[in-house]
């Protein structure tokens, strides 16, 4: 799997033009693309933070290699969203299609060393609900902890420190 980070020039094109951000990933981006947690307006503030405050909201494409009988395709992304003293706050989505295959486990392991290596975080936070079981899995697999309620209703928080990454 391939990591791309993102850009504002690739977000508009996400929002503008799917040929052009295909071009840009040189990977397939499906019919369903985003999932369904990645609106218009989600993309939009993405532009936005970028704009105004650079350094603070880090962003990724995750692409699927191709195995030579069919091409690269993009299958999910992911980010963080950086907070006062070195804690950083994870989000990711994926394709329907490419759920419960392992991909998103390691893609946010990949996300999450980056973070602790290039980004120097010193805690990754990540919020789910407690019926999506796919997603706490991938937090579990990843070292994640349970440590409370999350700040939106419903919602569960985890954390992982740095001394505990991978």
């Amino acid at each position: 799997m391939d990591i791309i980070p993102a850009t504002v020039d690739l977000y508009r094109l996400e929002l503008e033009y799917r040929e052009g951000l295909a071009s840009a990933l040189d990977a397939v981006v499906p019919p369903e693309w985003p999932p369904e947690q990645v609106t218009r307006e989600v993309i939009e503030e993405f532009i936005a933070r970028m704009m105004t405050e650079p350094g603070r909201m880090s962003g990724f494409y995750w692409v699927l290699r191709g195995d030579g009988s069919c091409s690269r395709i993009l299958i999910g992304s992911g980010g963080f969203l950086l907070h006062n003293d070195g804690v950083m706050e994870l989000g990711y989505s994926v394709l329907p299609e490419w759920q419960g295959k392992g991909y998103t486990t390691e893609a946010v392991g990949i996300l999450v060393d980056w973070a602790f290596t290039c980004a120097h975080a010193r805690i990754i936070v990540a919020c789910t609900y407690p019926h999506i079981t796919g997603s706490i899995r991938v937090l579990e697999k990843n070292g994640f902890q349970v440590i409370g309620d999350g700040p939106l209703e419903g919602t569960i928080a985890y954390e992982k420190h740095r001394r505990s990454a991978r």
